[in-house]
Parts: structure tokens; sequence; C-alpha cells
């Protein structure tokens, strides 16, 4: 990796997006046979038997719906109130003590991916701190709450990178809503314009960011169609070296 200049970002925020830019997804295959089998179980504990298959359909419809509206307005839909729209569609009662129980295995299925780190990341953020950047984890979160996704930054050495941490069920709000950047620069410190966003979708990190105010960079391994204008990347050792230019 080419090392970056001393002290060129001081007075910058690099905001970085989690999922699909530091960590994979795992095995979400195995995430969510977890997640539906754990349901069965407690469901025929508190005395619903359903039929076979009822409570997949269940989960995954609810999980697409909500994924949908997060990723098209920015929407942050509450853990227990995805529980409850999985029960309604389940055709159950709301009972509280259900609901509860449910939401373990429904926050914590995603350990069962066991997500990993994209290779470079511990790198090209250190680079980015030695730069004099201030380093803000800006994640949005479905059924995975700030808490579990803080217990998957401690297994993979990541707390201590980050100045700050903002996600989206603290917020209420989800990217690419501008709320979310707000909230950035709010816990640094900063203004809109002194933020740089990097993360991996076109849609909610890019547009959001540059709509917010901020500057971006495309994490884009893929090779998707870039928006004009925006710096892509494709492993996050060129991460640091992007930022700068972004920042020039």
């Amino acid at each position: 990796m080419t090392p970056v200049a001393a002290d060129p970002l001081e007075g910058w925020v690099v905001s970085v997006d989690l999922w699909a830019t530091l960590i994979t997804y795992g095995d979400r295959e195995a995430e969510a046979a977890w997640r539906i089998r754990e349901f069965e179980t407690v469901l025929t504990e508190f005395g619903h038997d359903l039929p076979d298959g009822k409570v997949r359909e269940a989960i995954l419809a609810v999980r697409a719906d909500t994924q949908r509206r997060q990723r098209t307005t920015g929407e942050q839909p509450p853990v227990r109130g995805q529980v409850e729209q999985m029960l309604t569609v389940m055709g159950l009662p709301l009972d509280t003590r259900l609901i509860d129980t449910l939401l373990v295995p429904h926050t914590h299925a995603v350990l069962r991916a066991c997500p990993d780190i994209i290779p470079g990341a511990h790198s090209a953020l250190w680079a980015l701190r030695q730069a004099g950047a201030r380093l803000v984890l800006t994640s949005n979160t479905l059924a995975t709450p700030a808490s579990v996704s803080r217990l998957i930054l401690d297994d993979h050495d990541l707390t201590t990178v980050f100045d700050e941490t903002v996600f989206s069920s603290d917020v209420g709000l989800a990217k690419p809503r501008w709320e979310m950047f707000a909230a950035v620069a709010t816990a640094a410190g900063t203004d809109l314009s002194r933020v740089v966003h990097v993360g991996n979708s076109v849609t909610t990190d890019i547009h959001g960011a540059l709509n917010a105010g901020c500057r971006a960079v495309l994490f884009n391994p893929a090779g998707k169609p870039c928006p004009a204008g925006v710096r892509a990347i494709t492993s996050l050792d060129q991460m640091p070296i992007a930022v700068l230019a972004t920042c020039s």
C-alpha cells in the first residue's frame, strides 16, 4: 500500500460503511436457517404448531420488505416491530412474552453467519488515522442492532480503530437519509462538508452522502457503474489514497 504523508487529513472525518465494505455478510443461508429453526422451536414451546414452511415464509417476507423500505426511503424498522410483523404474517397474536423471547434469535442470528473481515481493512483504517483523519463507523442495521454489531466489531478488532460509531438503530433513520450523515458530523464535531464517506452502495452510501453535502468514495470490487466524479476503489488498500485525493 502506498504510504500517506503525515497529517494531510487533519480536520477531515472519514465515515466508513460496515457491511460489504469492511466485513462480509458471511453465510447468509446459515443465518436464515438458524433464525427459522429457533423461531420454530420457540413457537412450538408457546403452543403454536404452524404448517410446514409458514415460519420461513413469514420471516423471509418481512426481511425482504424491511430491507427494501430501508434502502429506498431510509426508514429504520425497529427490531421489535419486525418480529411483530412476522407474527402478524403468521396469523398469531402479539404476545409480549413471545415477542421478547423471539427477539433474541432474531437479533443474534447474524452471528451464525460468521461474517469475516475484508482484506486490507485494518491497514487502510490505520493509515487514515495516521494521516490525521477522525474515523467514524456509519452502518445501517436491520435485524442486527447496534449492541450486536459492536460484538462483531470487537471480534474483528475494529472497535478501537474508530473514534465514533453511528448506527441507524440508534439514529432512528438509515442511509440514504441525510440525517445519518448529519449524525456523523455531529458525533465528530465537524461540518458535513468535511466528511468523506466510503461505502459499497451507490444508493445508500454514495448518493446518500453526496445529497447530504459530504464527499464520497465507492468501494467497488465488482466494477459496477460509478456516478460521475466519484472515485472508486476495487480493494481496501486503495482507500487512503482515494480519500486523500477526494479531499484535495
